[in-house]
């Protein structure tokens, strides 16, 4: 991953500017090579907020105004999943290169599609998966390869809820969960981590799901578990919840034969460290502890934007890339399922 400020600089568009497409609008307004030609939203008021706040040179209600423009070569595509498709497929074919938020796709024949796409057009797109650049994980992804935990086969618990404390936090979770599950939105970062640590494929994934509130529709939860195995024997379990009554917490862990790693955001840290980062907390039987403090950063979007510019210029293949996103995004849409069947789904 490069890190270089100097070089071309890049015409930027942001597509959807509300959630996490506020984080990428603010990321291409402060990145040493792009400029803020464009945000795009359908809502007035939070186009020309973007517009005045982060100096964007256009505000767009329609995506298509900005396919002809020769000053962009870069996109950011921050909608909702169902619309992903159709943008990022535009977008390719009009010459840009596309940063897509997660998931991919609703489905893996969209995905398809729009991997085909990115063959056909060979341009570069790249899934927003900012866990990639979260230095804990990535150590603690380093530690289990190395041997830390011993051979395979692991547990991995990867659980996280969200207190929806207001009406307003509320109804942005319910229009997300109308769209797509918790399970898949949040998931498909968790299963890639699990994917990466074992570098082994999913067998078979179990799950369950509840609703707790009303206005939850009747064909989705708000409250996901999935359970995974993996073919070198590895277990990894996914837990999420987006409810008034769910408490804001997380526990991340991965157990093996010969010792136990648990991550800590700095955030939640209880023990008067939290400026000193996350906490990687790495037990090696039969009584070693040793604690490791990280830098904190979740949501490093200049980073991923750096790596799209990175790909571009050094025509880096983008398919291995896109298998791993495909990949993940295949055992969540399958977990969720398995949720709304009461079943197990064989992956292999």
């Amino acid at each position: 991953m490069s890190n270089s400020a100097g070089g071309h600089r890049y015409g930027a568009a942001v597509i959807g500017c509300g959630g996490m497409g506020i984080t990428h609008v603010e990321a291409v307004a402060n990145h040493p090579r792009t400029d803020l030609v464009a945000v795009v939203d359908w809502k007035e008021e939070v186009r020309e907020q973007c517009q005045r706040d982060y100096a964007a040179q256009n505000a767009y209600a329609d995506y298509t105004a900005i396919l002809d423009r020769d000053d962009i070569q870069l996109v950011v595509v921050a909608t909702w999943p169902s619309t992903h498709r159709e943008i990022v497929e535009a977008c390719l074919r009009a010459g840009k290169g596309v940063l897509c938020e997660k998931p991919l796709a609703p489905s893996l024949e969209e995905a398809n599609s729009m991997i085909d796409t990115v063959r056909e057009t060979g341009r570069k797109l790249r899934v927003g998966y900012i866990l990639h650049y979260h230095r804990a994980y990535n150590k603690v992804t380093e530690m289990i390869r190395e041997g830390a935990l011993g051979p395979p086969p692991y547990i991995m618990r990867l659980l996280g809820g969200e207190h929806t404390s207001t009406c307003e936090h509320w109804r942005r979770d319910l229009k997300l969960i109308v769209e797509t599950s918790p399970g898949i939105d949040c998931g498909c970062h968790y299963v890639d981590i699990m994917r990466r640590v074992t570098g082994a494929d999913a067998v078979w994934v179990s799950g369950v799901g509840a609703r707790t509130e009303s206005e939850t529709p009747s064909d989705n939860f708000d409250y996901e578990l999935f359970s995974v195995k993996f073919d070198d024997g590895s277990s990894g379990i996914y837990e999420v919840g987006w409810t008034h009554q769910y408490r804001n917490f997380s526990e991340k862990e991965f157990v093996g034969p010969a010792g136990r790693i648990r991550l800590t955001y700095a955030h939640e840290r209880r023990d008067g460290y939290r400026e000193e980062g996350d906490q990687i907390e790495y037990y090696r039987y039969p009584g070693e502890l040793t604690v490791i403090n990280m830098p904190p950063g979740f949501k490093r979007v200049g980073e991923e934007l750096t790596d799209l510019i990175d790909t571009i210029e050094q025509d880096k293949d983008v398919m291995d890339h896109l298998d791993d996103a495909y990949g993940s995004l295949a055992i969540v849409l399958a977990g969720h399922q398995a949720a709304v069947e009461g079943r197990t789904i064989w992956l292999q």
